[in-house]
């Protein structure tokens, strides 16, 4: 088996782009070639399962679940120095301190895939997202499709009508809208 290089590769885009599903079938990949995979979410993602990574199709795969705030304990460390291949979904809502443990990580020689949001319902980026996008080997800005006209989406836009900047959810609180469409959110007060 080849020895695998470090690097980062990073997943982006709004909600229902398919970036979970991308990273899963990035782990399948390293899994079919023999690799240690890891997969790793944070522990306030609870939308569709505990224990797995979930994502808006159904699709599933075991994963590890970790603080946001990057508190790891010795196992889930030992675990990830084990692990050729890691992969962490919903990175945005990890704190930066996950910035400073993938740099760790990678210099541990690991394949490290991400994938989250890189703007919030707002059009604002999320800092983690946005700082990993300038240090990533590979960025994959992946589009859904706007729920208004069927254009690529831009952003995502809360339907809720709550003002939290990170509030968990799905169909239910969110949909994805093109450039165009996002105005006229904003023309009437998103």
């Amino acid at each position: 088996m080849p020895t695998l290089k470090a690097k980062l590769v990073l997943n982006v885009g709004g909600m229902f782009a398919s970036k979970s599903t991308a990273l899963i079938a990035q782990g399948k990949r390293h899994l079919l070639a023999g690799h240690k995979v890891l997969f790793i979410k944070p522990d306030i993602d609870n939308r569709y399962s505990d224990e797995e990574i979930a994502t808006h199709d159904g699709q599933k795969v075991l994963s590890t679940k970790i603080s946001s705030d990057c508190l790891l304990n010795k196992a889930e460390h030992d675990s990830m120095l084990d692990a050729d291949v890691i992969l962490i979904d919903e990175v945005q809502f990890f704190d930066k301190s996950i910035v400073r443990l993938l740099k760790f990580l990678l210099g541990s020689g690991k394949v490290i895939y991400c994938s989250g949001l890189d703007m919030d319902y707002k059009g604002e980026p999320f800092d983690v997202t946005m700082y990993l996008m300038g240090i990533a080997d590979e960025v994959n800005k992946l589009k859904a499709v706007c729920s208004d006209c069927g254009d690529d989406s831009y952003v995502t836009v809360k339907t809720s009508g709550s003002n939290n900047r990170v509030e968990i959810g799905s169909k239910d609180m969110y949909q994805p809208v093109c450039r165009s469409c996002y105005k006229k959110y904003q023309e009437v007060g998103q």
